[in-house]
């Protein structure tokens, strides 16, 4: 009996000493490891990357706003519906201004935007891995920093047009640069307190939720009374961003519209009107339930649909919630660092906006937390009387480890289709991969391009899109069940696109056409599904 416990001892011994000896190389080789995980982030990136235009509309809103930047005379502006370019208040200017150097170098190159997006996505990599190597040891880092290069929300995001990446990489930089600031207390706030400042206000003018940072770090401050830098903090933060707001205040003559979207039942059905206090509790009940059961699922699993199905999904959303929602309430009532308040303040922010639009993309920013959390919430599970024989940072290193694997699985199951896709793509289809809605879409404006005068103005669903592929002054039509209201706009053009690519055609746009048919003269179709060009009879 006393000869086998012995083995155990001598095994057991081996096996720790095999864990030091990995967590010692890491430590040896901490930069060759991160080149590694930014190899990892770059190769798959490149195996998943998409060269044509996201569908989605902002990417060509930010296109046309970097453009209005470097025209003298327009400002910061869209240019897309006829007439006099209307001065833009919703996006805000920071992710079309890191465009302008790109659009000054190479005009309007679609591939060059996304090489930027792809670029400011490792250098989040690389960020996350500087903020976290002196939280967690050696292995720890590494898992996590895996977890983090082969994360799909990231890789997916890599290649679009759109500010997702861009306010990833600043928050980043201005948690490393905030911490880094708070190691050693100064008379004077030294150089790393300014760039924070630089950072967080650059992250504001990326991104308009970007303010979360703003109070969590006020809140921070507030917390450890520290007067003289919550003065400094504000002072030079109002400075940077109250130009904007004022600027934005005086072009909308006192309307907020994205508050007053935010406010909307629906974004989509404006006619449904305001919501309510109960309205927005119920909202942020039912956000809170997208965001555990579903969302938090993509966060580890492609989001391209083929996994985001049936009982183990549930059950990776699920966990994964409880256990990042435990590391977090651990280290909030540990630490209350700014990277605890920054996460309460942004999730309160996300948890307003309308259900309909609730997405994957608004984690984005909180992936790297999540994986912290969720490697906190593990080592606080791993002190339960369950798991009172079980080494704490092993099991920390092997959940997050598997977590990382089943990224990894779930990123090269897609890659066979992505080549597929390049491969038809280099050899001259442009609307490889497409589906055929939007396919057809794309076909009619080139239908448009060819057969029609360059003055004409065309209706369609998609405006800045269609613009950005079409070059010809575009104008969308309301959202509104009246269909005199639509009738009015859309005659007011020459060309209306009938598109397959949104509810809201079949909701608004196709019911005013019925009403007065003699008004519009079908000049080309689509089918699979029905697109159509209608001239409009003047």
């Amino acid at each position: 009996m006393a000869r086998r416990s012995r083995k155990r001892n001598i095994s057991t011994r081996a096996k720790v000493s095999a864990f030091q000896k990995l967590e010692s190389w890491i430590e040896r080789h901490l930069r060759h490891v991160l080149i590694g995980m930014l190899l990892v982030n770059l190769i798959f990136s490149l195996a998943l990357f998409e060269p044509k235009l996201h569908t989605g509309g902002d990417n060509a809103g930010y296109i046309m706003l970097a453009e209005s930047i470097l025209r003298l005379g327009d400002g910061y502006s869209e240019g897309y519906r006829p007439g006099p370019p209307v001065p833009h208040t919703q996006y805000p200017f920071g992710y079309p201004l890191l465009l302008t150097p790109l659009v000054a170098l190479f005009g309007r190159n679609v591939l060059a935007f996304k090489f930027f997006s792809l670029a400011l996505a490792v250098g989040s990599v690389a960020l996350f891995s500087l903020l976290i190597k002196t939280i967690f040891r050696p292995v720890q880092w590494g898992v996590l920093t895996l977890a983090i290069a082969i994360n799909p929300v990231i890789i997916d995001y890599s290649h679009w047009i759109l500010s997702e990446s861009a306010f990833l990489f600043f928050n980043l930089l201005s948690f490393k640069l905030f911490l880094d600031s708070e190691k050693k207390e100064k008379l004077i706030p030294g150089v790393r307190f300014w760039l924070a400042l630089v950072s967080i206000a650059l992250t504001v003018h990326v991104r308009t939720i970007g303010m979360a940072f703003i109070i969590a770090g006020s809140a921070y401050y507030l917390l450890r009374r520290k007067w003289r830098k919550l003065l400094l903090y504000t002072v030079v933060l109002t400075a940077l961003i109250l130009p904007w707001v004022i600027r934005n205040t005086m072009v909308q003559e006192g309307h907020a519209p994205y508050i007053e979207q935010i406010l909307m039942k629906n974004v989509y059905s404006p006619d449904q009107g305001m919501i309510g206090v109960g309205g927005l509790l119920a909202r942020i009940g039912e956000n809170i339930r997208i965001y555990s059961v579903r969302e938090m699922g993509r966060v580890i699993i492609n989001t391209n649909g083929a996994w985001e199905a049936g009982i183990i999904f549930l059950l990776i959303s699920v966990s994964l919630t409880l256990i990042v929602v435990v590391g977090f309430l651990g280290s909030l009532v540990r630490r209350r660092n700014i990277l605890e308040l920054y996460t309460l303040v942004y999730m309160g922010g996300i948890l307003i906006f309308p259900e309909v639009v609730s997405d994957v993309r608004y984690l984005m920013p909180l992936i790297p937390l999540v994986i912290i959390y969720l490697a906190d919430g593990i080592a606080l599970i791993a002190h339960l009387p369950l798991f009172r024989k079980v080494n704490g940072g092993k099991l920390v290193t092997a959940v997050v480890l598997l977590v990382a694997l089943i990224s990894l699985v779930s990123q090269i199951d897609r890659v066979p289709a992505n080549l597929d896709m390049l491969s038809r793509y280099n050899q001259g289809d442009p609307y490889s991969g497409y589906p055929a809605p939007w396919r057809n879409l794309f076909q009619a404006g080139d239908w448009i391009c060819e057969n029609t005068p360059e003055k004409k103005v065309i209706t369609v669903r998609k405006p800045r899109l269609f613009y950005i592929h079409t070059g010809r002054k575009v104008d969308g039509y309301p959202f509104t069940t009246n269909t005199d209201s639509v009738l009015k706009r859309i005659t007011s053009s020459d060309y209306v696109v009938v598109d397959a690519v949104s509810g809201t055609t079949y909701r608004y746009l196709i019911p005013a056409i019925q009403k007065v048919p003699e008004r519009f003269k079908l000049v080309y179709r689509l089918d699979k599904p029905f697109t159509g060009v209608l001239e409009v009879v003047k």
